[in-house]
């Protein structure tokens, strides 16, 4: 059988595959670059592997879902006689995968509610701890982790961000109180295009979607470390993320519990409704539950001890009900300023 493609269509199949491939690179880099020793393996490093491979698994179930309902959605307006290579091939040509995912999960008071929440930690806490705690315990290509997590999802790459701090052991060195201008800029402007992103139209969707997850990547490839002129204490950066956060998470509440608001019960069952009302919502929300379970695994597991029992239940309690995004960079503050109170001692 001979297939006519344009030149299009072969670079529409080419990024595709591309897609995939960069993926598959980024796992190896990222598995090679580990701190692997020859002494046995600490045994937290074992629940970080079963956490993203848990992880991997649910919410690519769900983007290959979607990927299958794009070309059906696609199939029926055009209804094309051709090859199933070609047909994919106009399919990949016409649509915009990433443009179309992040539209079903952005535009929607409860579906905001849910993606929100991932934005949030991803350009801030997430961002902030990679960009310090990376150094610190000399793990390498640290942006690795960030393309990685926008490529496939957050929960997978955080997950094996923390197996790579795990195995580094402790960090030979002290961590800095400080974060430079190419750390609290970026992040501070990522949270502006969070804030701005239920207000987008059709032109500036996309730019401010771009912007947002471009943005993020600076801080992890432009150096960071040391005490440059307009640097903010990491603590301050901390707080700002957080008040920025809770305020943007109290109003997508408000607005997902609608006017009058609806019971607990209700918005609990509209939540779980919108969760799987759409594959790309079931992923990007799959990837919120699986990236708060994350880090509160990390949280509770991170010194090698087991936490105090009311520590534990509320940091389980307390994460899922403020949302990771409102509450991670709390919790990290809080643990930020435990060196500098015990110097002032």
């Amino acid at each position: 059988m001979q297939y006519g493609f344009s030149a299009a269509q072969l670079v529409a199949l080419s990024v595709f595959c591309s897609y995939f491939s960069i993926i598959a690179g980024l796992l190896v880099v990222i598995w090679r670059s580990l701190p692997l020793r020859a002494q046995s393996v600490d045994s937290r490093a074992y629940v970080f592997v079963a956490l993203a491979l848990a992880s991997f698994a649910h919410t690519w179930f769900y983007m290959f879902g979607f990927m299958a309902w794009s070309f059906a959605d696609y199939e029926r307006a055009k209804n094309l006689p051709e090859g199933l290579l070609e047909r994919l091939s106009r399919w990949l040509l016409d649509t915009s995968l990433f443009e179309q995912a992040w539209a079903s999960v952005c535009f929607g008071e409860v579906n905001w509610w849910w993606s929100q929440q991932l934005c949030l930690f991803t350009v801030g806490t997430w961002t902030i701890f990679m960009a310090t705690e990376g150094p610190r315990h000399q793990i390498k290509l640290v942006w690795a982790y960030m393309l990685l997590g926008q490529l496939v999802a957050i929960s997978v790459a955080s997950n094996l961000f923390y197996l790579a701090l795990v195995l580094a052991g402790p960090p030979p060195r002290a961590s800095s109180p400080w974060a430079p201008p190419a750390l609290w800029i970026p992040v501070l402007l990522s949270l502006g295009a969070v804030a701005r992103s239920p207000f987008t139209d059709e032109y500036t969707f996309l730019p401010n979607l771009l912007a947002m997850h471009l943005l993020i990547v600076v801080p992890l490839v432009v150096p960071t470390w040391g005490t440059p002129r307009f640097s903010l204490r990491l603590s301050t950066l901390y707080v700002l993320v957080f008040i920025a956060a809770l305020a943007m998470h109290t109003r997508a509440t408000s607005n997902a519990l609608g006017e009058p608001a609806v019971s607990a019960r209700q918005f609990v069952r509209n939540a779980w409704q919108v969760l799987h009302s759409h594959p790309a919502q079931a992923s990007i929300g799959w990837d919120v539950i699986w990236t708060t379970v994350s880090f509160v695994a990390w949280i509770l597991l991170r010194d090698g001890a087991a936490p105090p029992l009311l520590t534990a239940a509320y940091l389980t309690l307390a994460t899922p009900l403020a949302s990771v995004g409102v509450l991670a960079p709390h919790i990290l503050r809080s643990r930020d300023d435990e060196p500098e109170k015990s110097k002032s001692h």
